[in-house]
């Protein structure tokens, strides 16, 4: 009787493990992992979209072939300075270096945690996008989800945008091994900027 106990315990705590895991994937990691596609409706996208597009499928390898090399605020960085360099400080801003509680910060809806976003506004070598139907192949995105209270930060190139559905882009990620595109439901938080 007690190993029958015991049994349906250590069943019931491995099904409860498998919902939180679930769950915890769902809410943070990619829910598809793509290969190299052709985007849609070209002839809407500006002209240095396509440009940041063409470089990404081609090189995008060569910019982030290791995740432990390149992590996504990097990948996004040498994106960007194939087309306009960045100061020191702007990359900060988009490796999002602080000492600030993150959280607070995304409650706050501060511009520290927007990443990317702030920085090419900022230094006025973007253009924020602010309706998701407005969101284009090219543009860069910075999103955030959060989990039991723990806050899930990621950033890359759009490659489609599902509004209010799901977000794929181009990105360095661990699944993908470095650079790679990676689906992603609808974050809980999502800034786009347009590269000037």
């Amino acid at each position: 009787m007690m190993k029958r106990s015991l049994f349906i315990a250590l069943l019931i705590l491995v099904a409860g493990a498998g919902v939180y895991f679930a769950c915890y994937w769902i809410n943070t990691q990619p829910v598809q992992i793509l290969n190299a596609g052709e985007v849609s409706d070209v002839e809407n996208i500006p002209v240095r979209n396509k440009q940041i597009l063409e470089l990404v499928n081609a090189e995008g390898r060569t910019l982030a072939p290791d995740y432990k090399q390149v992590v996504c605020t990097e990948f996004v960085i040498k994106v960007i300075e194939k087309f306009t360099p960045l100061t020191t400080a702007e990359e900060n801003k988009i490796r999002i270096i602080t000492r600030e509680d993150i959280p607070l910060l995304l409650i706050q809806q501060s511009p520290v945690i927007k990443g990317v976003h702030t920085s090419l506004v900022e230094a006025r070598k973007g253009e924020e996008v602010l309706k998701a139907e407005d969101v284009r192949p090219g543009d860069f995105v910075q999103f955030w989800n959060t989990y039991l209270g723990i806050p899930y930060g990621h950033c890359g190139v759009v490659f489609d945008v599902e509004p209010h559905k799901s977000i794929t882009i181009f990105s360095s990620h661990p699944i993908t091994g470095g650079y790679g595109k990676q689906k992603y439901l609808w974050p809980d938080q999502v800034f786009f900027v347009r590269l000037k």
